[in-house]
């Protein structure tokens, strides 16, 4: 059982009807996407910690972990808006480097902070169904939509596979922690390449036992619930 599997089954809204948590996370999702606003996604993000604190009873060590990995691709997948290299010097700050310069593109500040501000409201609005929503909940809800099957099929490989992959990079992270592994900038680069290899053969790993799980199961490409 995945980790965030127990925390579905354990939390404080476990007995909560999913529909009503499903509503509840298509609301935040919509109020997310659809207003783009740096506050309002901002206080989508404090009102999730405080319900999944709160309500769910979750400890905060739980609540970092469940945002940490997430939080790092968004991170990632956003910082490259704002940043950039070039031989010219026409960034707002900025650092000589290799012949050029590298620095924060001026203007584009604001659609950095937008971006991962949306990103971050959705993502941890998302978190907050699967951890306080068993999956075989969230597919009686789908079912009662009566979403295609092919819909529901995909939801539920996608979702496991996220957070497998989540899982092992968490796992990963913490091992590297423990060692010191991010304690200067050599050894830090060291830890990366480190963690980039366990990261593929971790998630090729879990893949394979997740595909064995279904084959054992006589998987069909359906997902009956009662």
């Amino acid at each position: 059982m995945l980790l965030i599997d127990q925390f579905a089954y354990t939390n404080g809204l476990r007995h909560v009807k999913a529909g009503y948590k499903f509503l509840f996370t298509l609301l935040m999702l919509v109020l997310a996407i659809g207003l783009d606003n740096i506050y309002v996604n901002l206080s989508i993000f404090v009102l999730i910690i405080i319900l999944e604190l709160t309500c769910a009873k979750f400890k905060l060590r739980n609540v970092i972990s469940f945002i940490k990995v997430p939080l790092i691709f968004i991170l990632l997948g956003t910082i490259f808006l704002v940043i950039g290299f070039s031989k010219e010097n026409h960034f707002s700050y900025s650092i000589k480097i290799f012949g050029g310069y590298f620095g924060v593109i001026e203007g584009q500040e604001m659609l950095f902070l937008r971006v991962f501000m949306r990103s971050l409201a959705a993502t941890s609005s998302v978190i907050f169904l699967s951890v306080t929503t068993p999956m075989v909940d969230i597919i009686k809800v789908f079912k009662s939509m009566h979403l295609p099957n092919v819909f529901i099929e995909l939801f539920m490989l996608i979702y496991r596979f996220i957070f497998i992959i989540i899982e092992e990079a968490q796992t990963n992270i913490n091992s590297l922690e423990i060692k010191f592994g991010f304690i200067n900038t050599k050894t830090s680069f060291k830890s990366i390449k480190i963690f980039i290899e366990n990261m593929v053969l971790g998630i090729l790993k879990r893949n394979e036992e997740m595909i064995n799980a279904l084959n054992i199961k006589l998987y069909n490409g359906e997902f009956p619930v009662r």
